[in-house]
């Protein structure tokens, strides 16, 4: 038996050998040993690698050679529904906008798109629980366009109330109100934007978010504003994706009054939320000097077994999980025989 190739991906199965996801920390160092039974030689390399993005879109929400994608376009809805409240006309355009560029996206790719436009999502994709003021989502598979705030869309709400293990928000940009009304926080920034009116009380400028957050194996996109104009205006961005080099794990977008007539006129960047770095390495030693690019296992007998320690590092700035995946096997009978030996 003849095993060409054993990459590894930036996650790892729990069940692997003796790695538990716990104790992979930033700049770690774990020993990881390979058991190999099929005779033949397996090669191991280590990549950078990084979750979707905002420099992605259309991707993961449109079916890319040959994939299956199912995508819900998430649109609230124009009567209060808890514990949000109606949502504007602007809300509903930012959906029609963002709906047709995929439909172009999935039909230049050759594949249709199977994308749902949903305005009831609390009655399929989320519920809210009016004894115990919690929504809960109920569609956790497929992935998600949230169009409008949280104050009137209940994803969206669910979503900007998530909270990490340690009670931190899970979304980079979070709406939150304080005297002078609502704002957008930046977390890694502190920066804040709010509303911007003149001495006529008429809004010169209102903000934006569109942000992406990966929610187990799927992806959710967040696009909306401070107001009605601010989400239109960052759903024309989304829709327009390939002329505003959008990248990062979330935008703030700017619309604003340019001339000092009293109309929102222009639409700007303001500000880009760098996605983590993640790059794992593979090395030799414990030291981390000599670093794996193959393992030749040799050639081993039937019934026999080699074993190979190797140490992985993680190089990039935040924690990182590892899966072990194998491919190119030789002859195909030989993937079970693996796999029942990891027990996976």
């Amino acid at each position: 038996m003849k095993v060409k190739r054993l990459p590894f991906e930036v996650s790892l199965n729990r069940k692997f050998i003796l790695i538990s996801s716990a104790i992979l920390f930033l700049l770690a160092t774990l020993p990881l040993t390979l058991n190999v039974n099929p005779a033949g030689g397996v090669g191991v390399t280590a990549h950078s690698g990084r979750e979707y993005t905002l420099a992605d879109f259309p991707r993961p929400f449109i079916p890319v050679n040959g994939s299956n994608t199912n995508a819900f376009i998430i649109i609230p809805s124009s009567n209060p529904h808890g514990p949000c409240g109606a949502a504007h006309t602007m809300d509903t355009m930012g959906g029609v906008l963002v709906a047709y560029t995929l439909g172009i996206e999935g039909a230049e790719n050759g594949a249709p798109v199977n994308l749902h436009t949903a305005m009831d999502s609390y009655s399929y994709i989320s519920v809210y629980d009016y004894d115990n003021a919690k929504v809960t989502i109920t569609d956790t598979e497929s992935n998600l366009i949230v169009i409008g705030g949280p104050g009137v869309n209940q994803v969206a709400y669910y979503y900007n109330e998530l909270k990490d293990n340690n009670g931190n928000p899970v979304l980079p940009v979070i709406y939150m109100r304080d005297d002078s009304g609502g704002y957008l926080y930046v977390q890694s920034t502190g920066n804040r934007y709010h509303i911007e009116t003149d001495g006529n009380d008429r809004v010169i400028a209102d903000y934006g978010v569109i942000q992406i957050y990966r929610d187990g194996t799927r992806y959710v996109l967040l696009v909306y504003g401070l107001g009605g104009e601010g989400t239109r205006a960052a759903a024309e961005v989304l829709s327009n994706f390939n002329s505003w080099n959008l990248n990062g794990i979330a935008a703030i977008i700017k619309y604003f009054d340019s001339d000092g007539n009293g109309f929102l006129d222009t639409i700007s960047i303001v500000e880009t939320v760098p996605a983590p770095e993640v790059t794992v390495e593979v090395y030799y030693d414990s030291a981390c000097t000599t670093v794996v690019s193959s393992i030749d296992w040799g050639v081993i007998e039937a019934g026999g077994s080699a074993n190979t320690t190797v140490y992985v590092k993680n190089l990039g700035n935040t924690p990182v999980t590892l899966t072990l995946s194998t491919q190119n096997w030789s002859p195909p009978e030989a993937a079970q025989i693996y796999r029942g030996q990891l027990g996976l």
